[in-house]
């Protein structure tokens, strides 16, 4: 039975030749690149799936989601929640 997973993503544009990025934050390498902002948000949950998916197979304990209201105060991007289901 798949379980549904929800975590939050920094999304911005504020890197080298406008390069647009997804990062799941409290999930070390857990992040997605594309060329605009539509394409980086339907990229992120597969990133985010891949991530997760590994980590259950491996047996390692998935991090605690970072606090939305948090993130948002960093001022890092727009945060967005992903859900996947795996």
């Amino acid at each position: 039975m798949a379980r549904e997973y929800s975590y939050p993503a920094v999304v911005s544009n504020e890197y080298e030749g406008g390069l647009w990025v997804a990062n799941f934050v409290n999930l070390s390498g857990c992040w997605t690149e594309g060329r605009d902002r539509n394409d980086v948000v339907r990229r992120a949950p597969e990133a985010l799936a891949g991530w997760l998916k590994s980590c259950l197979e491996a047996g390692w304990p998935l991090p605690e989601a970072p606090a939305v209201e948090e993130l948002k105060k960093a001022g890092l991007g727009e945060v967005l929640v992903f859900k996947v289901e795996i």
